[in-house]
């Protein structure tokens, strides 16, 4: 197609204005031109159009028919404005310059109304989609943070409450308080039914020998005998009111009203074997125990010969055989701290609390709280050797008196048992504590101008005895704050002196205390502790005590000092230790020293015994071996050379130094 055939194209197209376009299809059909086409064909379609406007305007000047005008283009002015085009002016000609010029600054600034127009509402557009695909994301929170800076104001915040976590937790408390309390309304109590404890419970032993006999002559007995007796009965007694007003009371009043609790979905946090551990176990002891006491009360109730102490041994040793030698009543007072623990987190929740008071409401509970009904066993545990001794003493056959003997003898066995039981369990959870806070210094921290290839940088980061007091048969002896003296300063430190090595620590943080925001109680935090040097094993150092007068040289006091030696007889430590007094000083010297002297002993008596094994005549020795021209074992070479280490080690480190 030819440039004129084109041109005459685009001047038809000018042409239908007449008949509504518009001047969107207008631009539109400008901008397809080429750039060198575009001018002259504005210019021709500037005088076209100025010639069509003037016929127009004589033809409605003519005619009395109302002109009808351009169609103005459908913009949308609620959004971006008015942009319709300014109407042209009837007296504009084409042979007038300044009009051609100014009809065409009215044509580009139409056409560039009409782009930004589009791009406005295409932008419009994309925004809207991005806020339907990104609606409650990051994007908005950022948006948000933006607007909540300080210089950005936003009217539609005035009337706007802001946020809070801690109503909102507050708001959802009162509503769980409340339904948890028409929980607990509705709860039916459980109760611990046995007509014949019941009645035993509150009767005194003469009644009941009165009530057997149908008589109420006074009895004629000799003192120690009715002492004898009233000492059975208040063990009687005593095991009753244990179980009915403490092991029951515990289970009916809380453990049960819990569970019932957690069946309609409250409370659900709360673990019933943390707070209240075997108890049923204990309750089922306990129970029998009692049945069997009152069983050998009623046989045989003469007012001459009654309760005699074979039938009560026979109750006390089944008594030990359900109770595993007393292992269950240990069990749940070793359980005690971390069932008190557990109880501390639990009364940070208000609706805990609020179940604990209810529960404490009951008359049953006899206004005791939760934890003194915890602690009865641990109590009532220690209560019987002292409730036998009245018997044995009051006891007049030596036989008898024998065989109260020999159960009171178990019974404090068992009391010695749980006694090493706790405290193991606190040097445990002491040593756990003490291993938590712990910070051991890298190999950086310890020698800065070593030089790491890439790597194995990675893998020395850490420490491997990061996990050293985690050994289960480790024992904390003793531990305290210091005073370590260096040449330029003196620093605190903290000793740490378990059974078998000494850690020397700074003090990195010291302990505080913080109020609970809910409650009257304290929250602690630990202290940290960063290791000092190296740990020193106690057959690997020498304690020297400096006198008051040699210390007073060098104006100091109450210090003593510790020499580390290596396995290879090199000094590598000295440190220069001061106490706050000479009581402390002589504890810290009693214990290292103990515990140096202990580590010693159990070392040699392994070696003796492991030497021993070696002169037995069913392993022959090195020397019989090599003369009978035998294959000698590597495993017979090892421990003759561990057994030779050991003679040529007969000189402690001590001696070889001093």
């Amino acid at each position: 197609m030819s440039v004129r055939r084109r041109q005459n194209l685009r001047r038809e197209r000018l042409k239908n204005l007449r008949h509504g376009s518009t001047i969107e299809e207008l631009s539109l059909e400008v901008e397809d031109i080429d750039v060198q086409e575009r001018r002259p064909l504005v210019r021709r379609a500037s005088s076209s159009l100025s010639s069509l406007t003037s016929e127009h305007s004589e033809e409605s000047a003519a005619s009395p028919i109302p002109r009808r005008g351009r169609r103005l283009a459908i913009v949308d002015t609620k959004n971006v404005g008015d942009v319709s085009p300014t109407p042209m002016s009837s007296d504009a000609t084409p042979n007038t310059s300044c009009d051609e010029d100014e009809n065409r600054r009215n044509r580009r600034k139409s056409s560039d109304d009409l782009e930004n127009h589009n791009y406005q509402r295409e932008q419009m557009l994309r925004d809207k989609r991005k806020k339907l695909l990104k609606r409650n994301t990051i994007s908005d929170f950022y948006r948000s943070r933006e607007q909540n800076q300080p210089g950005h104001f936003d009217d539609t915040k005035k009337n706007r409450q802001s946020f809070s976590f801690r109503k909102f937790m507050k708001t959802r408390s009162k509503e769980s308080l409340t339904k948890l309390g028409d929980v607990l309304s509705k709860l039916k109590p459980s109760h611990f039914q046995d007509a014949e404890l019941a009645a035993y419970k509150s009767v005194h032993w003469t009644d009941l020998i009165a009530q057997t006999e149908n008589n109420t002559k006074p009895i004629q007995i000799s003192e120690t005998e009715r002492k004898r007796r009233e000492a059975i009965w208040e063990l009687f007694t005593c095991e009753c009111n244990f179980l009915v007003d403490h092991l029951m009371v515990l289970k009916h009043c809380f453990m049960e009203p819990l569970k019932n609790v957690q069946v309609e979905g409250h409370l659900m946090y709360a673990e019933p074997d943390e707070i209240f551990g075997n108890l049923d176990e204990l309750c089922y002891i306990s129970y029998t125990f009692c049945k069997d006491l009152i069983a050998v009360l009623l046989r045989n109730l003469t007012t001459d010969t009654i309760w005699n102490t074979s039938s009560l041994v026979e109750a006390l040793e089944r008594f030990a055989q359900i109770s595993n030698e007393g292992g269950v009543f240990h069990t749940n007072c070793v359980n005690y701290s971390k069932t008190a623990n557990a109880l501390e987190k639990l009364r940070k929740n208000d609706d805990f609390c609020e179940f604990e008071k209810w529960c404490e409401q009951d008359p049953r509970c006899n206004r005791l709280k939760l934890n003194d009904l915890l602690v009865a066993p641990l109590q009532h545990t220690t209560k019987l050797p002292l409730l036998l001794a009245p018997i044995r003493k009051y006891t007049t056959e030596e036989s008898d008196r024998n065989l109260l003997t020999e159960a009171i003898g178990k019974l404090e066995e068992s009391l010695h048992q749980l006694d090493e039981k706790v405290r193991l369990e606190r040097n445990n959870q002491r040593i756990q504590e003490i291993q938590e806070h712990l910070i051991w210094p890298s190999i950086t921290d310890i020698d800065q101008k070593a030089y790491i290839p890439e790597f194995l940088k990675q893998c020395l980061t850490g420490q491997p005895s990061a996990n050293l007091l985690s050994a289960p048969n480790r024992q904390l002896v003793h531990e305290g704050p210091l005073l370590l003296i260096q040449s330029t300063k003196t620093v605190e430190v903290q000793l740490f002196l378990f059974d078998d090595n000494l850690i020397i620590t700074k003090i990195k943080s010291r302990p505080t205390r913080k109020k609970l925001s809910n409650a009257d109680d304290y929250q602690t935090d630990h202290a940290f502790y960063e290791v000092y040097q190296q740990p020193i094993a106690l057959d690997r150092f020498s304690m020297h005590d400096v006198g008051s007068t040699e210390a007073a040289v060098n104006g100091l006091k109450c210090i003593f000092v510790l020499v580390h030696i290596s396995r290879f007889q090199q000094i590598i430590g000295v440190y220069t230790l001061q106490a706050s007094c000479d009581n402390n000083k002589e504890q810290w010297i009693a214990k290292i020293m103990d515990a140096k002297d202990k580590f010693n002993c159990k070392h040699c008596m392994i070696f003796h015994k492991y030497s021993g094994k070696e002169k037995s005549p069913k392993i022959p020795s090195m020397e019989t071996q090599l003369s009978d021209d035998t294959e000698v074992s590597p495993r017979t070479q090892r421990r003759e050379r561990m057994v030779k280490a050991h003679h040529k080690k007969s000189l402690s480190m001590d001696t070889v130094y001093i």
